[in-house]
């Protein structure tokens, strides 16, 4: 699959994401020379891209269930190849084309008799991840209520944090209860009413969007764990666990939004932003370490190179016998 010139929009994100870059390395809001320091640990580096390549097997097995409760079986090397390779996309030209749409070429391709079905399973896969960040972090902060509590700016972030896994959840559920109904609608587009329709039938597989949830918090329990061994790394140590949680998955949901590859830049604004509010003294040290994590994150992503150029097309098995194991 061939890619044009990058486009404008594409050239601005970059420039805006190295811009802030600089900006607070020159401010002194980033420390390079710490961050350096955080990756001559090498068994900590190590443990954290190790983490990384779990989580993708996470999300194989997670984009797996959810494929087949669509009737679409596919092997889980294809698929872990293909997460490989939109996760490659997700930091290496964001905005322009992101790692989901690349992803959605391949399945639906792959798939041709049950495009809107294949496209539902990337729709719901992308949703119940963004669910599973906001959970841990509204549960930790309800296991923390003095942290929470303690100001009006936790109390702001609590109750956001909270205020999105609800709104998300109910959205979830909403878009599964309605789905089959709003596709009979005639007004709407053809290509969204068959999408809306394959997401109703999410319906009839309760267990499998149950079991996508918890391996999404699973998977973001895992995101969390390889930014704690970043701070580890910068000699960042003694953070209590409220503002912990009550930063970091907020700080990850903010760098989840494509403004520059892979949130550079913009993930360091965030994560000084956030800690600025909650606990001051952490502002920059946790900015260094959230750097740390990024850079072994990105790297991981840029290994998706090798199965973007190995990829060989061939169709997948799609039909009631796909969707037997779910059934």
């Amino acid at each position: 699959m061939r890619q044009g010139p990058p486009k404008a929009g594409m050239v601005w994100k970059l420039a805006l994401g190295a811009g802030i870059f600089a900006w607070m390395a020159a401010s002194g809001k980033l420390n390079l020379a710490e961050v350096a320091r955080g990756f001559s640990h090498w068994p900590l580096m190590l443990a954290i891209a190790a983490l990384g390549y779990a989580q993708v097997a996470i999300t194989t097995w997670r984009w797996n269930l959810l494929l087949r409760a669509q009737a679409i079986r596919m092997p889980f090397r294809r698929a872990w190849g293909l997460t490989m390779i939109g996760m490659l996309f997700n930091v290496a030209i964001p905005g322009a084309v992101g790692g989901d749409l690349i992803k959605g070429y391949y399945i639906t391709r792959a798939a041709a008799d049950r495009k809107s079905h294949a496209a539902a399973s990337i729709l719901m896969d992308r949703v119940v991840g963004m669910i599973g960040l906001l959970f841990l972090g509204a549960a930790m902060a309800a296991a923390n209520l003095e942290v929470t509590t303690r100001s009006a700016a936790t109390r702001s972030l609590g109750t956001l944090t909270a205020v999105g896994f609800l709104a998300t959840m109910g959205g979830l559920y909403a878009a599964l209860l309605a789905g089959g109904w709003l596709s009979e609608w005639r007004w709407i587009p053809g290509i969204l009413r068959n999408v809306l329709r394959a997401l109703g039938e999410y319906r009839r597989h309760n267990r499998v969007v149950s079991a996508a949830l918890a391996l999404s918090i699973l998977n973001q329990t895992f995101s969390c764990a390889m930014y704690y061994l970043a701070l580890r790394a910068t000699g960042v140590e003694g953070m209590p666990m409220g503002v912990f949680f009550l930063v970091v998955p907020l700080g990850l949901v903010t760098n989840a939004i494509p403004i520059s590859p892979g949130g550079v830049g913009v993930g360091q604004a965030a994560f000084f932003a956030l800690f600025r509010l909650v606990a001051p003294v952490y502002a920059a040290p946790g900015t260094n370490a959230f750097t740390v994590y990024q850079v072994l994150y990105i790297l991981v992503c840029l290994s998706g190179m090798y199965w973007y150029i190995s990829y060989k097309h061939a169709s997948v098995e799609t039909g009631a016998q796909a969707a037997e194991a779910t059934s």
